[in-house]
């Protein structure tokens, strides 16, 4: 569903352009699909994902309001495929042939969207010969960093992710990411559960550090 509206993209002028609304479990775009649009969300959660040789889907990102994605850089075809997460997200949709239109602001967030996309494969590749355990750490602190309330040193998240999600972004199969979940809220690393979880953000580090030793 589109709704055409008009919204500021800076602060020094105001941009037409389309919205989206999206339910969960729908698809905004596949990877491969000529690339059209830059999406900015405005509302909810979508996963950012990769299809790996042996089938398996790989979660390489997570894009909340204010996050940009979709055709970042100057791509043939989308580089992920994106998927609802939530049960109601809407984004902002600027076609790519708009986009050198717009100002030196919005081409600089443009350009750092496409930076941090770099960053999360790069974290995945650097994860992916860590142990369980501490793949799972930096995968809290990660998203601590990016969506959690933070109170001193603790750390509160709220997000509609199962254990199949957290199983998907660290690379494990879901028994044994849920079986790591449980041991480490046994040793107090993460408290909660069901898409509300609580930490203490040193405490957690330390774990992550000294899991990453454990092979």
């Amino acid at each position: 569903m589109y709704a055409t509206q008009t919204r500021p993209l800076t602060g020094e002028k105001e941009l037409h352009y389309p919205q989206q609304d999206l339910a969960k479990g729908d698809i905004l775009y596949h990877l491969g699909e000529p690339a059209e649009h830059v999406f900015r969300v405005e509302e909810g959660l979508l996963k950012q994902t990769l299809l790996l040789a042996d089938g398996h889907e790989r979660i390489i990102a997570l894009a909340g309001p204010g996050d940009y994605i979709g055709a970042l850089g100057v791509p043939v075809g989308y580089r992920d495929s994106a998927e609802a997460l939530s049960p109601q997200v809407r984004v902002s949709c600027i076609d790519v042939r708009d986009v050198r239109d717009l100002d030196e602001i919005i081409k600089d967030i443009l350009y750092a969207a496409a930076g941090r996309q770099l960053s999360y494969l790069r974290d995945a590749l650097e994860d992916s010969e860590l142990p369980v355990g501490a793949r799972l750490a930096r995968m809290f602190l990660r998203l601590g960093q990016r969506f959690g309330n933070v109170s001193d040193d603790h750390v509160h998240i709220t997000l509609p992710l199962t254990h199949e999600n957290f199983a998907s972004m660290v690379g494990a199969a879901r028994e044994t990411t849920t079986a790591m979940l449980s041991e480490m809220r046994a040793e107090g690393v993460i408290n909660g559960t069901r898409g509300h979880y609580n930490f203490d953000h040193h405490v957690l580090s330390d774990y992550a550090m000294n899991a990453s030793y454990h092979y």
